[in-house]
């Protein structure tokens, strides 16, 4: 919960303090703890050496992506002189400090001289998630142009594609599943434009201004557990959001969606060894 408190209220604070126009997303995703190769004296050696990931994916306002930009920070705990990073991005460059790098078959080798490392690049592959907004007025879908400036029933819905599966065994055959990533989705809206507010799978807050509303879910783990093939369970893990409200003069400045696997990282998986483990994780 502590941490899911820290990821709403980074959404939170991003929104509020935002001041740029049209809708676009940012993804966010944290690489799980891992060993980089790294020299040190010459002599090779494992480490410690953890590396996060966070890709920024600018977007349009139906939330097909335009830039995608890829901030790794490789955490030097060890205070090693070199550090080899495995990377597939292009235009690489060191955003935070002068330390030399050079590339050799898709490993980056840093002369960190003991400093922590943050680099950028870019990339043209395929995102682990994406997002997909369908707008409504009065019930009947509307591109995103015509709908600016419209007055009406308005209904915004974020549809989320989960494109990243792992292989695991489950009763002795492999089976595909859905890395689990947490969506989190977030929008502001002018009080004096929206009224009447409803929101699926998510809730909104006003400061008498604005509305802000957040929505969230997390795609393809209700397919990935057999959750979507019993009509008679409790347990309902959502893949998209929308909101709908009475609108005049239809615009929205600033929109967000953060995918994060943070949260997931939190739980013990030591004993973990098929799907039914994992089931009974998920339900605690």
């Amino acid at each position: 919960m502590k941490k899911l408190t820290r990821v709403l209220a980074a959404v939170m604070a991003i929104l509020i303090s935002a001041g740029s126009t049209g809708v676009f997303a940012v993804t966010a995703a944290k690489a799980q703890k891992e060993t980089v190769s790294v020299s040190q004296n010459s002599e090779e050696k494992s480490s410690d050496v953890i590396k996060e990931e966070t890709v920024y994916v600018v977007a349009d306002s139906q939330g097909n992506k335009k830039n995608v930009i890829v901030s790794d920070w490789l955490d030097n705990k060890s205070g090693l002189s070199n550090i080899k990073d495995k990377s597939e991005l292009s235009n690489i460059e060191n955003v935070k400090g002068d330390e030399s790098f050079h590339i050799n078959n898709g490993e980056v080798e840093w002369n960190a001289q003991g400093e922590d490392i943050y680099y950028q690049g870019t990339t043209d592959k395929e995102l682990p998630v994406s997002v997909k907004l369908t707008y409504y007025l009065d019930g009947n879908e509307i591109s995103p142009d015509e709908l600016l400036g419209k007055s009406g029933r308005v209904t915004v819905r974020y549809d989320y594609e989960n494109n990243q599966k792992v292989t695991v065994k489950y009763k002795g055959k492999n089976t595909d599943m859905y890395v689990p990533f947490l969506m989190i989705s977030a929008s502001i809206l002018d009080s004096d434009k929206f009224s009447n507010i409803e929101v699926t799978n998510g809730q909104y807050i006003s400061d008498g201004e604005r509305f802000i509303i957040t929505g969230m879910a997390v795609p393809g783990l209700s397919e990935s557990l057999g959750l979507d093939k019993q009509k008679d369970s409790d347990i309902n893990i959502p893949d998209y959001f929308e909101f709908s409200a009475d609108v005049t003069d239809f615009s929205i400045s600033t929109s967000f969606t953060v995918a994060t696997n943070e949260l997931f990282s939190g739980i013990d998986m030591d004993d973990v060894n098929d799907i039914d483990d994992l089931d009974k994780k998920i339900s605690e």
